[in-house]
């Protein structure tokens, strides 16, 4: 019988290693606490074994009106230990983006969120 996978992070799992089963479906805020959307799926570089993009379910009631983005993995802040995941962009700029087709996932993040306040927006 196979062992529990943690939530988030446990004493076995040290905070940097989280296991993706414990990002899809958590929530997303910004700085401002504003509830951004939720993780749906993280997508995988087979070749370079790296997290390109997460895609963020932003907007809509059950599903409908819903938008998807596909946001540069670099561009989250994970806290391991409390399970919060942020992004520092404003909720404005989600509901103003156009996001992707469920029909025609993409290959690479959307440029417009690969920039700005955040880890990576250097």
């Amino acid at each position: 019988m196979a062992a529990p996978v943690p939530d988030i992070a446990t004493p076995d799992a040290p905070p940097a290693l989280v296991p993706m089963g414990g990002i899809c479906g958590k929530p997303v805020t910004n700085a401002a606490g504003e509830k951004l959307g939720v993780i749906s799926e993280l997508m995988v570089d087979t070749t370079l074994g790296i997290i390109v993009y997460a895609v963020l379910n932003h907007g809509g009631l059950l599903g409908v009106g819903e938008k998807l983005f596909a946001v540069p993995w670099s561009r989250f802040t994970v806290d391991a230990i409390e399970g919060d995941i942020r992004l520092d962009v404003p909720s404005d700029l989600l509901d103003e983006l156009p996001g992707f087709d469920k029909d025609a996932w993409p290959t690479e993040p959307d440029p417009a969120l690969a920039r700005g306040p955040g880890p990576a927006g250097r």
